[in-house]
């Protein structure tokens, strides 16, 4: 990953904090019955495959988050305008989407199977990860307009920087939560059948969430 070192000991300090916190939060689990494993699947027990192969799918873009923080004001105009535009879409139009389908169904499954303290979810950090990607995607729209206007500043320049490197270093650091932490619990309890029907409604709710961007779009 190709963001900035100061990026990179923060994200292993909050991955190590969120880790300890989300591992006590399953070893001390209020109001949710104790629910024995799912039966072992034929794909090694991991339901959750699908969703590990779209997130395979998300990782260049994401890496190219940082490559566009990188052209702005080295790279021609022309290339940097067509970057931000690249960050922007994929943004708008499929991970805030995903983002979306996550917190409405996966994240859902997952404090059902963990329980909840104090009115507190266990997915509460990774739903805000998603608030803090749609500030920051709002900001990249503004400067994107700035950009694409001819007005973007020396100061302009350096908060599109910061802004797309930041998307970069919160989506990795969010990725790693989810497929270290989350995903393995999901494969542990869920069977087949509902894994499935959990996907299916990731797909639908993401399908109209990216219809809609696009709508708003034109």
């Amino acid at each position: 990953m190709r963001f900035p070192k100061v990026y990179a000991v923060v994200a292993a300090v909050v991955a190590a904090i969120v880790g300890m916190t989300t591992w006590a939060w399953a070893g001390t689990t209020t109001g949710a019955e104790p629910r024995p494993p799912a039966p072992a699947q034929a794909n090694g027990g991991r339901v959750t495959a699908p969703l590990r192969a779209e997130h395979r799918e998300l990782l260049p873009k994401i890496e190219a988050l940082a490559s566009a923080a990188e052209a702005v004001g080295t790279a021609p105009p022309q290339e940097q305008r067509k970057k931000v535009d690249e960050s922007y879409a994929f943004l708008t139009r499929e991970l805030i989407p995903h983002a979306v389908a996550e917190d409405e169904v996966l994240y859902a499954k997952v404090d059902s199977l963990i329980g909840t303290a104090d009115r507190t979810r266990p997915t509460d950090t990774m739903r805000r990860d998603h608030a803090e990607v749609v500030a920051l995607t709002e900001d990249l729209g503004r400067l994107r307009d700035r950009l694409r206007a001819g007005t973007l500043h020396p100061a302009d320049q350096k908060e599109l920087r910061r802004v797309l490197y930041a998307l970069n270093a919160v989506v990795d650091l969010h990725f790693a939560k989810e497929e270290e932490v989350y995903l393995p619990l999901l494969d542990r309890r869920l069977t087949a059948e509902e894994a499935r029907r959990m996907f299916e409604r990731m797909d639908r709710i993401a399908e109209e969430e990216t219809a809609g961007a696009g709508a708003a779009r034109h």
